[in-house]
C-alpha cells in the first residue's frame, strides 16, 4: 500500500519522514490519517529523506507540516512562505526555532493530550524498576549469578519523597499514578506555578536546593529553555542524598550529563533512569551504558500505539483546523496569531473552504 495521496493541487500536508521505517512504509498502526482521507481538497504525504534538519526544497509546497524529530530552523524556512503550521508530534519543541516561523507566519502547535499519559506511566516504571533493582537482578539471573540476585535488596516508595521539578501536566499526572503506591510526601520546584494549585494537588512547593535534600527520588518534568539548560549540575548532585534517584524523562540538556556521570561514579546518588541525554544517540562509550544502576533508553519510553494514535489525531485535527481557516489549539508561539502573514494565509483557506461549503 502507497503512503502518498498527494495531488498537484489542493491543502497539502506534509508528514517528516521519520513516521516510516526503512520500507517506506507507516511505522505505527495508526497515527489519525483516517482524518484526513476522503477529505475534498486535502492530499498528504510523507517526505522520502530523512535528514537531521529540514532544508527548504523539503518544504515546499505543504500547507502544514506534522513533524516528529527533525530540527526546524531558519535555514530550513528561507524562501518559505506557503507553510502556515507545523505540527509537533510531542509537547517539547526546543527542536524549532519559534522567533525564526513566527517570522515567516507560520503557527507551530504541540500534542499534549497525547503525551501526558503515557509519559506518566513511564515515570511510575522507572520509579519501580529503580525500586526493585530489576535491571541489575535481570541481569545477574542471566549471567548465572542466581543467589547473588537475592542479595540485592530494594526499597518501595512507600512513605519516602517523591520531587519534581516542574509541575505541569505529565508530573500532575505521575503524582495522581505514584499516589496509588503511598507515597509519602510530595514535593515540586516550580516558579510558574501557584500556591493554591499545590494545595489542590497535595504538593508542597519548595526552592529547588529543597527539593534535592529532602527527595528520595527527583523527576526531571519541566521543559528545556534557557532557564532550565543545566539546572541541574553538581553543586546539585552534591545536595542530594547519597541513597536517591535521578529520573529524567523530558529533555536532556536539563541536566549536566558529565556532572550527573561523577555524582554515580563518586556514590553522591545511587542511581539513574534516563530517556533523554544531552546529546542523541547516547554514544556507545558512555560511561553510563556500563553502569548497573543505570537505565538508558534511546528517548522512546513512553512510545505506545496510543501515544501515536492520540498525537497523529491532534495534529491532524490542527491541519483541518488551518484548511477550514481556523487557527489550530495548542500554538506555542502565539504572537504569530496576529501576524498578517498568517492572518492572510488563513484568510486564504478559509475562503476556499467557504466556497467549497457552497458547492456541495
Amino acid at each position: 500500500m502507497s503512503l502518498s495521496s498527494s495531488t498537484a493541487a489542493g491543502f497539502r500536508v506534509g508528514f517528516s519522514a521519520d513516521f516510516c521505517g526503512e520500507d517506506g512504509q507507516l511505522a505505527f498502526p495508526d497515527i489519525g490519517l483516517s482524518l484526513l482521507k476522503g477529505v475534498p481538497g486535502i492530499s498528504h504525504e510523507f517526505l522520502r529523506e530523512y535528514r537531521p534538519e529540514y532544508v527548504p526544497s523539503q518544504l515546499e509546497g505543504y500547507d502544514v507540516l506534522i513533524s516528529l524529530k527533525p530540527k526546524v530552523t531558519a535555514a530550513s524556512l528561507e524562501g518559505i512562505s506557503r507553510l502556515c503550521a507545523i505540527g509537533r508530534c510531542g509537547v517539547g519543541y526546543d527542536n524549532v526555532d519559534l522567533n525564526a516561523c513566527t517570522e515567516h507566519g507560520i503557527a507551530v502547535y504541540i500534542t499534549p493530550g497525547g503525551v501526558v499519559r503515557p509519559v506518566a506511566e513511564s515515570i511510575l516504571l522507572l520509579v519501580l524498576a529503580l525500586s526493585h533493582r530489576l535491571l541489575i537482578k535481570d541481569r545477574q539471573v542471566r549471567a548465572g549469578h542466581w543467589a547473588e540476585s537475592t542479595h540485592r535488596l530494594g526499597r518501595e516508595p512507600r512513605d519516602r519523597v517523591v520531587g519534581t521539578i516542574g509541575m505541569g501536566n505529565i508530573a500532575t499526572e505521575a503524582i495522581r499514578l505514584l499516589r496509588t503506591l503511598d507515597v509519602g510526601h510530595f514535593l515540586a520546584f516550580d516558579p510558574y506555578t501557584t500556591a493554591e494549585r499545590a494545595k489542590e494537588l497535595g504538593v508542597e512547593l519548595v526552592s529547588l536546593d529543597d527539593l534535592l535534600r529532602n527527595s528520595d527520588y527527583v523527576l526531571v518534568n519541566c521543559p528545556l529553555t534557557p532557564e532550565t539548560r543545566g539546572l541541574v549540575g553538581k553543586a546539585q548532585f552534591a545536595l542530594m542524598k547519597p541513597d536517591a534517584v535521578l529520573i529524567n524523562t523530558a529533555r536532556g540538556p536539563i541536566v549536566d550529563e558529565p556532572a550527573l556521570i561523577e555524582a554515580l561514579q563518586n556514590q553522591q546518588i545511587a542511581g539513574a533512569a534516563l530517556d533523554v541525554f544531552e546529546k542523541e544517540p547516547l554514544s556507545k562509550d558512555s560511561p553510563l551504558t556500563a553502569m548497573d544502576n543505570v537505565i538508558l533508553t534511546s528517548h522512546s519510553i513512553a512510545w505506545t500505539e496510543e501515544l501515536f494514535r492520540d498525537m497523529g489525531r491532534i495534529d491532524c485535527q490542527g491541519a483541518l483546523a488551518i484548511y477550514r481557516g481556523e487557527a489550530p489549539q495548542h500554538v506555542v508561539n502565539p504572537k504569530v496569531l496576529d501576524s498578517s502573514k498568517f492572518l492572510e494565509k488563513l484568510g486564504h483557506f478559509k475562503a476556499a473552504f467557504a466556497a467549497l461549503e457552497s458547492k456541495s
